[in-house]
């Protein structure tokens, strides 16, 4: 709740004169008089500051978004793009070394705009499902509950019914029957409601965060909404392990009775009327995760299919130098085009859109595979030397190596992650420094083509087959058929249909982002052959598949 004291000016008050605040600078965070605040926009060094009413401020007033440094103190007025992390000068130094200078940014320039930038769509949208997630779990304990009564409820009939025609010695077998049973539905009942209190807590404190997050968008600052963004998902985070951490034990428990069919004939043998069994199986409850489920509610949405998919061929040429069927290629967002050409010539190269070699981009090795990190730097793989190179293709001296445990083909990039297929490990996940973040296990043993999505990664096999996953490994689906034999580049456009190439069936299909059908696009009659590269540019609408040895080909989608 926000305070009711009266906000003073901090510059009447430095003058030892008390007097009430007006307006509020966001970035002096400090009230101010309306007359220090006309010398306040007066000065040119704070005249750009923003200012809001006291009254509008009281909405963020306890909205703690931390502007100095936690470790040293200090102002946080840079920014590191390759860590995501804000900084003081003294982190940047001690820190951020390694760093180039290029994603080393003021606070100010990283801020703009923070109110539509995707990390608060975000976390407003975490918050909204983390509500939806209590909301379900507090539904099914509601529902467990209501089962575990109605089971109460049946026995207590069963027990009364049987009970009419039974003697008085059969009395004090019932008593301990209802005791047992009264004993074992409180245990029941208590451990579930339990779960139900502590959720339904949780549900008010995600509410808050929910209003704390709407409050800061209308009126914190640029800077106040990126930091607060960051420190309201660790907080949201803390929440949503809160949440799993309480629903992962819970069970769907029910209760049993099984009554003696002989028991009118046993008046005098049986010792026990009854027996009240709690079955316990897991609820299973499932938090959803909101960036996934969101990507997953617009591709369900798509009404499009691929029978309206044609290609349109704007430009075929031939690669320098090469004998052999190029193993990767991407077209950057500017239209010059990157070609990996591992069992050919060896080499890296540079065209444009008319065919013309620009130039060879220095590599260490040959190179396999490649995907695009941002407008200046690719990730290229090296396949049997073990080894990933992060390349600035503006300045080829700026470059990171990345070893892998074992031989290293297809590789994809997105969200600030590499996902690379490493031969016995699976798709190794990792950051732009190589530290390895998770390893998901795959189906197949030779896979060396893959591609990403927002939530979902895709990936083709030896065994003719395209495998489809989420972004922590669980199956989605499966396509193969028989038209594609011996699969080779796989790349995904706008709606989530799936490009491949089939090296030995000499064909291009594409995959319809249900995996229910497939259309072939091109055959051996448009010249494919042995074609083993392909990448969608979902900018420019733009195919590019290696169609023949040693030759390109660019292809307009409508």
């Amino acid at each position: 709740m926000a305070s009711k004291l009266n906000i003073l000016c901090g510059s009447c008050g430095y003058e030892d004169i008390s007097k009430n605040a007006k307006k509020w600078c966001t970035i002096c965070e400090e009230g101010f008089c309306g007359e220090c605040e006309k010398y306040h926009k007066s000065m040119k060094v704070t005249r750009d500051h923003k200012m809001i009413s006291i009254e509008d401020y009281r909405q963020i007033e306890n909205i703690s978004v931390n502007l100095n440094c936690e470790i040293h103190g200090k102002k946080l007025d840079l920014y590191c793009k390759t860590h995501d992390i804000a900084a003081c000068v003294v982190c940047i130094h001690s820190e951020h070394k390694s760093c180039s200078a290029s994603d080393v940014i003021s606070i100010d320039n990283a801020s703009k705009n923070a109110k539509q930038s995707t990390s608060l769509l975000d976390l407003e949208g975490t918050i909204s499902t983390t509500i939806d997630n209590v909301k379900l779990c507090i539904k099914d304990r509601e529902m467990a509950l209501k089962n575990v009564n109605e089971d109460e409820v049946t026995i207590r009939k069963t027990i009364t019914d049987t009970r009419k025609n039974l003697n008085e010695y059969l009395d004090k077998l019932e008593r301990n029957l209802l005791k047992d049973l009264k004993s074992k539905h409180d245990k029941g009942k208590s451990k579930i409601m339990k779960t139900l209190n502590n959720l339904k807590q949780m549900e008010k404190e995600v509410d808050k965060l929910k209003d704390q997050t709407i409050q800061m968008k209308r009126f914190a600052s640029d800077l106040q909404v990126f930091l607060g963004t960051r420190q309201l998902n660790k907080t949201i985070g803390k929440k949503i392990g809160s949440i799993k951490e309480e629903i992962k034990n819970c069970t769907k428990t029910r209760m049993e009775i099984k009554v003696n069919r002989v028991i009118s004939s046993l008046v005098n043998e049986v010792k026990q009327f009854g027996e009240i069994k709690v079955i316990e199986t897991m609820a299973n409850l499932q938090l959803k995760d909101a960036k996934i489920d969101q990507a997953q509610i617009q591709i369900h949405g798509l009404s499009q299919t691929i029978q309206s998919v044609s290609l349109q061929l704007k430009q075929k040429f031939d690669i320098k130098g090469s004998t052999k069927p190029i193993t990767g290629c991407i077209v950057l967002p500017d239209d010059r085009i990157i070609i990996a050409d591992y069992n050919g010539s060896g080499k890296l190269m540079e065209y444009n859109n008319d065919g013309q070699h620009i130039r060879d981009i220095h590599v260490s090795d040959k190179p396999h595979s490649l995907t695009l990190v941002d407008t200046d730097r690719i990730a290229v793989t090296f396949g049997y030397s073990s080894y990933l190179e992060i390349i600035n293709i503006k300045n080829n001296s700026e470059r990171k190596r990345v070893n892998c445990s074992n031989w290293c083909y297809g590789i994809s990039y997105h969200d600030k992650k590499l996902y690379v297929l490493v031969y016995r490990k699976g798709i190794v996940v990792m950051d732009l420094n190589g530290k390895t973040l998770n390893t998901i296990h795959i189906d197949g043993l030779y896979v060396y083509h893959i591609t990403t999505t927002s939530d979902r990664i895709y990936y083709t096999d030896t065994e003719n087959t395209v495998h489809c996953c989420s972004m922590t490994g669980q199956n989605i689906l499966v396509f193969k058929d028989q038209s594609i034999i011996q699969l080779r580049g796989i790349s995904v456009d706008h709606n989530q249909n799936v490009y491949v190439v089939g090296e030995s069936s000499n064909n291009l299909i594409v995959i319809q982002h249900d995996g229910k059908v497939s259309k072939v696009l091109l055959t051996h009659l448009d010249g494919l052959t042995t074609p083993y590269a392909v990448h969608y540019n979902k900018q420019k609408k733009i195919i590019c598949v290696g169609y023949k040895t040693g030759s390109v080909a660019l292809y307009q989608v409508s």
